[in-house]
């Protein structure tokens, strides 16, 4: 009887394990919209502090500058220490015990993300091949680090700071430009934290690949893609060159040169005087006609009228 009790009870648990781990805490910021500032803050502890037991309707950003905080959000605990933050999502409970040292100080933002339900928001950044950009390049959402620090957090008390400061200061749009600089700090927060996984064992070696390949493509957008020189170059199979390339950034290695190859076509059109047929032979299109197809597929328009955007004598 006690076995059959003392099992119910470790199902239980695990059971509850299971759920934490199921839930989603990740905060998601999207590239077309800005986060929200509700209010910001500093705070400094003299006793033991106990962190409030709540479910909020805002996020929240937590960046310790002396001490240590403690919070568990939906059974998970975290120790932020010394130059290192949290994120908290909303909707989630969360609370402390009493474990904050005293002489904890800490930044914190309370802000509101807002997504357009609407959108199917991809999940890759988008990659730097385009000299234009239309409103559907924008809709990308990142992750942004939950928990940690990075070599952005040397200068990152500094700029709280100054953005509180800001903040207090009353004049036109001064929520907006709260908004906007805390978005900042954000975008370059979730850059650090890229590079800090570019560099580590576990991912520098695909992440490496990708910017060879990249590089490559940029070296190569004059001409016709070529796989089997692509693959000795970088003296790697090219089925597990194309897949990684693809699971990293989104897009296929031939989509990524096409994009390439019709930028230089637009540059070509607003620093040149040559005409469709000259530029396509320079790409290495023997058939213009073809160009333009493959133009109009990937920018949305022919090139003839791409050209009549710009002024010209």
């Amino acid at each position: 009887m006690h076995i059959l009790f003392l099992g119910s009870i470790i199902d239980k648990i695990e059971n509850h394990e299971r759920e934490v781990l199921a839930i989603d805490t990740s905060i998601h910021l999207t590239a077309d919209r800005l986060p929200l500032v509700r209010d910001i803050g500093w705070n400094r502890i003299d006793s033991v502090y106990t962190h409030p037991d709540r479910i909020l309707d805002y996020d929240v950003f937590l960046y310790v500058i002396n001490g240590r905080m403690q919070v568990i959000e939906e059974g998970k605990e975290y120790i932020v220490r010394e130059k290192e933050h949290l994120f908290l999502k909303k909707g989630l409970h969360h609370w402390g015990l009493p474990e904050t040292l005293p002489g904890t100080a800490w930044y914190w933002v309370h802000f509101n993300t807002v997504v357009d339900e609407r959108v199917a928001y991809k999940e890759h950044l988008p990659l730097p091949e385009l000299g234009y950009f239309y409103p559907k390049h924008y809709e990308y959402r990142f992750m942004m680090p939950k928990n940690g620090s990075s070599s952005l957090h040397q200068t990152m008390e500094s700029r709280l700071r100054t953005i509180l400061d800001n903040y207090h200061k009353v004049r036109d749009h001064w929520m907006t430009r709260s908004s906007l600089q805390i978005y900042q700090l954000f975008l370059d927060l979730h850059q650090a934290a890229l590079k800090h996984e570019e560099t580590s064992e576990t991912g520098g070696k695909a992440d490496t690949i990708a910017g060879r390949v990249m590089t490559y493509l940029v070296q190569h957008a004059d001409r016709d893609f070529d796989s089997r020189e692509l693959s000795s170059q970088l003296q790697l199979n090219y089925s597990y060159l194309s897949s990684t390339y693809k699971r990293l950034t989104g897009q296929s290695i031939i989509e990524v040169h096409t994009k390439l190859r019709m930028n230089k076509a637009m540059d070509m059109m607003r620093s040149t005087s040559m005409n469709i047929s000259e530029i396509s032979e320079r790409l290495g299109y023997k058939n213009p006609y073809y160009f333009s197809r493959v133009f109009k597929k990937v920018l949305g328009e022919a090139p003839s009228s791409y050209l009549r955007h710009f002024y010209k004598s």
